[in-house]
């Protein structure tokens, strides 16, 4: 709960490059606010403010804090093991295993849940050498013998999901029309 107050009040009023675009008054924190590449400077402040025992290494090293993206604070969590930094990416993959968890459940994704995305490819080595992601995935109560059933991809950057889906859709298009 103190994250969803504090995500409120970060989301109206912080100047973080990664915030402007969704400025605002806010009424609600839907899930994507705390699991999608923006979320990560929210972290990063929000635990910076609840644990000022965890340097901001970050600022003593010159940042500015409304400069700071996703990928500053990954990089430094993954690379130095910053222990802010390292909460951070620890946080957000446990709403992202959650989310992840409860779509494939929503939707019965048996034929996988593809993954994909910045923050994605830039958590790889963590997602593949943590169980952070897979426990929370799994977390479904008396469901979670079913979550195993679900395989879970990690899709690369340099693959065009977007333009290969939309070939295949205009295949499947031609093959009808030719019948």
């Amino acid at each position: 709960m103190d994250l969803i107050q504090f995500a409120k009040t970060y989301l109206e009023v912080s100047e973080n490059t990664e915030n402007l675009r969704g400025r605002g008054k806010v009424t609600r924190i839907s899930v994507e606010r705390l699991c999608a590449g923006p979320a990560i400077p929210l972290l990063y402040d929000f635990f910076a403010t609840r644990h000022p025992e965890l340097e901001r290494t970050l600022e003593k090293e010159g940042h500015n804090f409304n400069d700071l993206t996703s990928k500053i604070i990954i990089k430094k969590g993954l690379e130095d093991k910053d222990p802010l930094c390292m909460r951070v990416i620890e946080k957000f993959t446990e709403i992202f295993g959650m989310e992840v968890g409860n779509f494939a459940l929503k939707t019965l994704s048996f034929g996988g849940v593809y993954l994909i995305g910045g923050v994605t490819m830039g958590i790889e080595q963590y997602l593949r050498n943590n169980d952070t992601f897979l426990k929370n995935f799994n977390m479904k109560g008396r469901l979670e013998k079913y979550m195993k059933r679900f395989p879970i991809y990690l899709v690369k950057n340099e693959t065009n999901v977007g333009l290969l889906g939309a070939e295949e859709r205009a295949f499947r298009i031609l093959e009808k029309l030719e019948h």
